[in-house]
């Protein structure tokens, strides 16, 4: 207990208590995942959001957005995913070997929130599709070292119900990013 520092969680959750917390942390984590993922499609077809992206304008007939530059559009939602998030995976394997899962888990954290906020706050196409590149880098990540994390710090016989309830957790993040559409 020596080498465990001051505020370590460690110090206060012990066994069972610690690997339900460690598991809600890493649960957490690949909601947003999936919630994220979800999000896009109802951003995508709102009338300011295309107006602002410049890859549509709302059609008063059809009752919904008319895309004149579907490349555009997919390309916003694409760049999440490659390069953002398959570059994010790759680093994040050697950063969490290099400086330990925790501090790569917070390190990612903070890289995707700041993401989440540059995309909240784009004004234009580029500035999208740069604040969703760094969003996926903080998100690829995140799937590369939170279910590797989770699994280490369970016990042999529940790593596989862990694995699984973290990634029915991404999917049930797409499911409430559409229920709240």
């Amino acid at each position: 207990m020596d080498r465990i520092g001051k505020y370590n969680v460690a110090r206060k959750y012990e066994k069972r208590s610690l690997l339900i917390l460690i598991n809600a942390v890493a649960g957490l984590s690949i909601f947003f995942f999936g919630y994220d993922q979800g999000v896009m499609g109802g951003v995508n077809t709102n009338r300011d959001y295309a107006r602002t992206m410049k890859f549509g304008e709302w059609s008063e007939e059809a009752g919904a957005v008319r895309v004149d530059r579907a490349l555009l559009k997919g390309g916003i939602v694409a760049v999440y995913y490659l390069p953002g998030t398959l570059f994010g995976s790759f680093i994040g394997g050697w950063f969490g070997d290099r400086y330990g899962r925790i501090n790569t888990i917070a390190l990612a954290s903070v890289w995707a929130i700041v993401g989440a906020i540059l995309q909240s706050a784009s004004m234009n196409a580029n500035w999208m599709f740069c604040a969703r590149v760094l969003n996926g880098i903080g998100t690829g990540i995140l799937n590369a070292i939170t279910p590797v994390w989770a699994t280490e710090t369970a016990s042999h016989t529940s790593r596989g119900q862990f694995v699984a309830i973290e990634f029915t957790l991404n999917i049930f993040g797409v499911v409430v990013a559409y229920w709240l559409e």
